[in-house]
C-alpha cells in the first residue's frame, strides 16, 4: 500500500539527500556540485513543509514536491520504481508543467508515458506539459 504525508523539520537530512539525487548525476563539475549541495539545503530548508514522503506501508521509500501545479522533485528508490509508485502520483496530483534535463532520458519518458508532452526544449531543461 503507496500512502504520503507531509513532511515535518525532522526528516530535513532525509529531504536534502533526496533531492540531491535527483540532481548530483547531471552536475558536470565540481563546482557544479558544490553549487548544488548549497542550492538543495537552503531550497529544502525553506521549503521542507511542502514536500511529501512517500511510504510503502511504513517504509518510507520517496518524496515529491509540488509548487503552483508544477513537478519540482520526485523521487523514488530504485528498489521501488517500475513498480507504478510514481505513476499513481502523478494521476492523483494536479500537475500541470515539470521541468526535466534533457540528459535525464529515463524520466521524460516516464512522463510521456504519463500523459506529459514536450512543450519547450531550453539549454539546461525541457518542460512538458500535461496532455
Amino acid at each position: 500500500m503507496i500512502t504520503y504525508k507531509k513532511a515535518k523539520k525532522k526528516d530535513l537530512p532525509l529531504l536534502i539527500e533526496y533531492k540531491l539525487k535527483t540532481m548530483i548525476p547531471y552536475l558536470k563539475t565540481k563546482e557544479e556540485k558544490l553549487k548544488a549541495i548549497a542550492y538543495v539545503n537552503e531550497f529544502v530548508r525553506n521549503n521542507f513543509n511542502k514536500f511529501m514522503i512517500i511510504y510503502h506501508y511504513f517504509k518510507n521509500i520517496g518524496c515529491f514536491l509540488i509548487i503552483d501545479n508544477e513537478l519540482d522533485t520526485m523521487y523514488i528508490i530504485d528498489k521501488y520504481q517500475n513498480k507504478k509508485v510514481g505513476s499513481k502520483i502523478l494521476k492523483k496530483e494536479k500537475i500541470d508543467k515539470i521541468k526535466v534535463k534533457p540528459e535525464n532520458k529515463k524520466a521524460i519518458n516516464f512522463y510521456e508515458r504519463n500523459g506529459f508532452f514536450k512543450e519547450e526544449e531550453k539549454e539546461d531543461y525541457i518542460i512538458l506539459r500535461k496532455d
